[in-house]
């Protein structure tokens, strides 16, 4: 797997470039942020770990780099698509025709059903779905920081899809630094992640506060829990089976967050448009169409979309 892009140069696009660059691996960073790409260009791309062994992080230095999707070359092993979850089908659209029938194309995003939309337009066999475990912010348009990884991350395909490539991929990325399982029931690991993300980034977006300080204000830790077990309810009237600690391990994994940003908060702050309707927006489709109540995850939904009316008036979404 010699040639890859990744779209989308945010935090999670970031940490898997440089992570790639580092590994020796030809990458092609994707992004209209040309500010960013030629910031990277010029000074490198670092990525700061506070758990890594390598003191002050790493620095790369990509070569090859793209203002738009619908300029990467036809001849590519894999594409990460690295993009906020409500670009997907943009992007779909932008390479549609030039993907080759052997590129895998690698969901490497938050939300629910991604897969299921892309595979639409591309077919099943080459999509895989990536569930990340890490979080990452910019520090500036040249360093990425991890701010926490609960190792591993996890790969699945699509229903009869190609094992045998989800292996391949879980092995490439795990040689290069990331940690990453294959998974037979990649739903499951998408549904857990979702529910995890749509429990307590809304909150942090609300409220402008971060992980930790959400999850030690008591009042505000029941509604991340309320939110939670509604999710957990949804998730199982659709057919997914969660473990019996799923909630217990779930807010244990929470209380340590520390006191990270959800991407989702950053997105309110800076008046952009969040992934809400990708996360508790869908656990309400699910919770509507499956007969299931959603109160909480309505309430909270209707909430962060009206703090994006903010941006709306502002002219940034």
């Amino acid at each position: 797997m010699a040639k890859i892009a990744v779209i989308g140069i945010g935090p999670m696009g970031s940490i898997l470039s440089a992570h790639l660059v580092k590994a020796g691996v030809d990458v092609i960073l994707v992004d209209f942020l040309r500010r960013r790409l030629l910031s990277i260009q010029k000074q490198g791309l670092t990525v700061k770990d506070p758990r890594n062994q390598i003191i002050g992080g790493f620095t790369v230095y990509p070569e090859k780099f793209l203002f738009s999707a619908g300029d990467i070359p036809e001849k590519l092993d894999a594409i990460f698509i690295a993009t906020k979850t409500y670009s997907l089908m943009q992007v779909a659209s932008e390479i549609r025709e030039l993907v080759s029938p052997s590129c895998k194309l690698v969901i490497y995003q938050n939300g629910l059903d991604n897969q299921d939309q892309i595979a639409q337009v591309f077919g099943t066999e080459n999509v895989f779905r990536n569930i990340n475990n890490y979080a990452g912010l910019m520090n500036s348009d040249t360093e990425a920081e991890v701010t926490f990884f609960n190792r591993p991350n996890y790969i699945g395909t699509m229903p009869n899809g190609n094992r045998a490539q989800a292996e391949e991929l879980a092995e490439f990325l795990s040689a290069a630094g990331l940690e990453t399982k294959f998974t037979e029931n990649i739903k499951k690991s998408e549904w857990e992640k979702v529910i995890l993300n749509a429990s307590l980034a809304p909150i942090s977006a609300a409220t402008g506060l971060t992980m930790k300080d959400v999850m030690d204000y008591s009042p505000l830790r029941l509604m991340v829990e309320s939110l939670f077990k509604e999710g957990i309810q949804v998730g199982m009237k659709a057919g997914v089976q969660f473990a019996d600690d799923f909630f217990e391990s779930a807010m244990s994994y929470l209380k340590k967050g520390g006191y990270h940003k959800p991407s989702m908060l950053l997105d309110v702050e800076n008046r952009e448009r969040t992934e809400i309707d990708f996360m508790n927006g869908k656990i309400v489709e699910y919770g509507e169409k499956l007969n299931v109540p959603v109160s909480y995850n309505r309430m909270i939904t209707a909430l962060i979309k009206g703090l994006e009316q903010k941006g709306i008036k502002a002219g940034k979404i």
